[in-house]
């Protein structure tokens, strides 16, 4: 850090220090927010839970202690009876009219917590005019309550997590200013020892211009290797024993910069986004000579005839608390799973897979190998979750306000050579066999709220998209250097969903503000901008020529074996660009993306729609809603078929890359597959 850095940031944490001995914990909060400068850091968890308590996040404060209920050392009665009081508080204070009867519920949960004397003071509190009024509470102010309830929630945890004490900043104002201006009027063109001028105006430029970033569209397709090369966390000084190096690289010896184009770039038109499809690739030899029907089958065929009147269970997955995301990896032999529980797991579809291509699912056991699980992935609940083309890695979006890259292990090594589920927590393997590989993993940090949406860019999967709660522009990320390298701006609210076409050739964007916004990426402009005021805040976005397409394109061989053995004929595409969009009160809008109009919408649900997928071939639209139902739309007929497979909420549905095959997760803590039967 240069000096002039060194003392802003010495200036914003005497600031801190003054406005905390002066109790403006508001302004405090908001001064550690902006400046991303804490006043003092107490550890990793317990910074979190500050986090949580100052936002006055207190719903999600609970879910935070709740693992921590069976520990003997930490009074969990205690830590939960101040979080409620104060959002008991916050309650009366908030609102002019109160709901009474929702009020004495609150005093009902907290009875149980509270001794005699305190819960006979807030029932005194609920009947005076103001709190202030009450004598405990002269100088109560919200921002003040959440303060002091964070001082005594961790009283209680310092026996469960290591917590440095709260110090005085040594630093003085006055001094600061003093050093700062003597900076300032020093002499400027002092000589830097070993460097001439040129060579610093040099390597500047080149500092410079490996910072511009757009996309690639990687031609080559070229396998992303780990290297030496490390990168480490930032970190305060209390964290560095708890926290672990994270060695990472996403680069090769020939490493395309992200920003230029290769030389034969695909044209797109993104004004009018008339973007023409590029020609299949040549089969090889061994596969036209295989051929038997006398055309080469793609992904298209393998939901020609699907009929969901024929879908069933196949099996599930369960936790111990909802699950909220999943993605299927490039080929679909695997998935993973997002959690409230904080877990990543990846789970083997290789059974149910196999037995649908060469038609054995009468009588053959179907199951799914949870083959990896990764817990405490992040320090809340797991939101969203994506799988790169490649299937080298995993990003993973949290309520932490954080998004986490993994290196992917060869999990099919992993299945091979392990007969249990390995169980990789906290910087260490908990159970597994043989040489297991070193796992590598990135933090991203910026969001200012719960990350939404995570996507990787489906050609160059070096860039990472993301959108959330408190933040109006789409996120651009290097994941080689793990910088939020551009902010796309345009909406007005939240962005809740991000979807890509196939070919990356434009990315789709949805939220609050109701509109969906189509982005060039490489020339970081919005072309489209489609109006749903008519509608609901859009929740969800899927696109009829995503990954998905191209994906099932490269799975000739699976769509051959499953082609002969169901007789299907081959149908044709449809090469209209549609997008689905899912919203809070249930409605699924569908759009022309071309014409930038509406196109249709459909009613069928009767509760908040969480989430839409286009199938493979672009004919189905599978949505899955809040009131326990999974919707499918036939769009080459208009029809809508309902079915309501989970016993609570329905969070994400996913289409498999190639096959009929369905998957949902719900907040009933399972996560479903359905196949044909």
């Amino acid at each position: 850090m240069n000096k002039k850095t060194q003392y802003q940031e010495d200036i914003i944490k005497s600031v801190l220090g003054l406005l905390h001995s002066n109790q403006y914990f508001k302004a405090l909060t908001s001064l550690e927010q902006e400046s991303k400068i804490r006043l003092h850091s107490y550890g990793k968890e317990i910074d979190f839970l500050y986090d949580l308590l100052m936002d006055g996040r207190f719903d999600d404060a609970e879910k935070f202690i709740q693992p921590l209920r069976s520990r003997s050392e930490f009074n969990y009665t205690k830590v939960l009876y101040e979080i409620r009081k104060q959002k008991f508080l916050e309650s009366i204070e908030n609102s002019d009219s109160p709901n009474l009867q929702e009020l004495v519920n609150a005093l009902k949960e907290i009875e149980s917590l509270a001794s005699k004397e305190e819960f006979n003071t807030l029932c005194l509190c609920l009947s005076l005019d103001k709190i202030t009024d009450h004598a405990d509470y002269s100088d109560w102010t919200i921002w003040k309550g959440r303060y002091y309830c964070f001082n005594e929630c961790i009283k209680y945890m310092n026996h469960v997590y290591p917590i440095t004490n709260y110090q005085k900043p040594k630093i003085n104002l006055e001094e600061v200013v003093l050093k700062s201006l003597d900076s300032e009027f020093s002499p400027k063109n002092e000589k830097v020892e070993g460097t001439s001028p040129r060579v610093l105006k040099t390597s500047t430029q080149g500092s410079r211009e490996s910072s511009r970033y757009s996309y690639n569209m990687n031609p080559e397709n070229k396998k992303i290797e780990p290297n030496e090369g490390s990168f480490v966390i930032n970190e305060s000084e209390t964290d560095k024993e708890s926290k672990k190096s994270v060695s990472w690289n996403i680069g090769s010896k020939e490493e395309q910069e992200i920003g230029k184009d290769p030389e034969n770039p695909k044209s797109v038109f993104i004004e009018s986004l008339d973007i023409s499809s590029e020609e299949p690739q040549q089969e090889e030899k061994e596969e036209e000579e295989d051929e038997s029907h006398g055309f080469a089958p793609t992904n298209y065929e393998l939901m020609a005839q699907f009929d969901p009147s024929t879908l069933r269970e196949v099996t599930k997955v369960k936790d111990i608390q909802p699950i909220r995301a999943c993605a299927f990896n490039h080929d679909g032999d695997y998935f993973v799973l997002g959690t409230n529980s904080k877990t990543l797991k990846v789970c083997s579809l290789h059974n149910i897979v196999d037995g649908l291509i060469y038609n054995e699912q009468q009588g053959r056991e179907q199951f799914i190998d949870i083959v990896f699980e990764m817990n405490n992935v992040h320090y809340g609940s797991v939101y969203c979750v994506d799988w790169s083309n490649s299937g080298q890695q995993i990003a993973s979006g949290s309520n932490d306000k954080s998004i986490k890259v993994i290196y992917a292990p060869d999990f099919l090594t992993l299945q091979e050579t392990n007969s249990e589920t390995v169980i990789y927590s906290n910087g260490r393997y908990l159970t597994g066999e043989g040489d297991l590989p070193e796992l590598q993993e990135r933090l991203l940090t910026g969001h200012e709220g719960t990350v939404r949406t995570v996507l990787f860019h489906p050609v160059d999967e070096r860039v990472l998209m993301s959108g959330g709660i408190a933040d109006a522009s789409l996120k651009l990320w290097n994941t080689e250097t793990g910088q939020n390298y551009q902010s796309l701006a345009g909406h007005l609210g939240a962005i809740y969903s991000i979807a890509a076409a196939g070919d990356g050739s434009y990315v789709c964007s949805v939220g609050t503000d109701k509109k969906v916004r189509v982005w060039d990426i490489r020339s970081a402009k919005c072309g489209i901008s489609m109006n749903g005021e008519m509608f609901s805040e859009m929740n969800s976005i899927t696109v009829n020529n995503s990954i998905q397409n191209i994906r099932a394109e490269t799975k000739i061989k699976i769509a051959k074996m499953y082609m002969n053995n169901r007789g299907m004929n081959k149908p044709q595409p449809n090469s209209q660009k549609l997008a689905a969009v899912g919203h809070t009160d249930g409605t699924v809008s569908i759009w022309d993306i071309t014409a930038g109009k509406l196109f249709s919408k459909y009613t069928y649900h009767s509760s908040e729609c969480r989430s839409v997928d286009f199938s493979s071939n672009g004919q189905w639209i599978a949505s899955g809603s809040f009131d326990s139902t999974l919707g499918l739309i036939d769009m080459s007929k208009g029809q809508v078929f309902k079915l309501e497979p989970h016993m609570d909420r329905i969070v994400s549905a996913k289409w498999h890359p190639s096959l009929p095959i369905l998957l949902s997760t719900s907040a009933d803590k399972t996560a479903r597959i359905f196949s044909i039967c």
